[in-house]
């Protein structure tokens, strides 16, 4: 697994990094991803489309010849993967800190004070990269290169699938926009529940 990172050089040209997704990190993704389940056009279009329009924050993870999307969003993390037949599938993680980013933990979550807040792959998945993309310190540290050719060409044909799939979402007005928004966060809410526990 590596991640894919865009990043804008001195001659403000947008140019792609790449560099391996840690060990433990690795792991709980993958140990997620068994809990993937079909994203169907509708679902996109009617749900994890609006994350999109909003200041979520998000990372790209080239693993093989298929494409996760990790976001940042209740009730932890959400994984969209892209496969290069067209297919999209999705799960919603729960955060191993349940009360990162000044969420309410449930009481099925725990003990608050004992949760390890440095034991958090969902943080590490998104803002690894998020962070690497403006600060070369960053890159440097955790060994972002420039991605080959090889690396551009499936990141850059597993994206557009998604593309497609972004420009079917209708054109509203905007108070249509907003009850558009709003109706596809309560579908993602009611969707993904408490999340899976890994």
């Amino acid at each position: 697994m590596q991640y894919i990172i865009h990043v804008e050089t001195d001659s403000e040209i947008r140019d792609l990094y790449t560099a391996p997704v840690d060990g433990s990190d690795a792991d709980y993704l993958t140990r997620a991803l068994l809990h993937l389940k079909p994203l169907s056009p509708e679902q996109y279009i009617h749900g994890l489309a609006a994350i999109f329009q909003t200041a979520a924050r998000y990372s790209y993870v080239l693993d093989g010849n298929e494409l996760l999307v990790c976001i940042e969003w209740d009730p932890g993390l959400i994984v969209v993967k892209v496969s290069s037949n067209d297919k999209l599938q999705w799960l919603a993680v729960r955060s191993p800190i349940p009360n990162f980013g000044g969420r309410d933990p449930l009481p099925e979550d725990g003990d608050p004070d004992e949760y390890d807040s440095e034991d958090n792959p969902q943080y590490n998945l998104v803002y690894t990269p998020w962070d690497a993309q403006f600060d070369n310190d960053d890159r440097e540290y955790y060994k972002f290169d420039v991605a080959g050719p090889e690396i551009r060409t499936k990141f850059q044909d597993l994206l557009a699938i998604m593309e497609v799939m972004s420009k079917n979402v209708p054109t509203y007005g905007q108070e249509e926009q907003e009850t558009w928004r709003r109706n596809c966060f309560e579908n993602l809410t009611n969707w993904s529940g408490t999340g899976v526990r890994l």
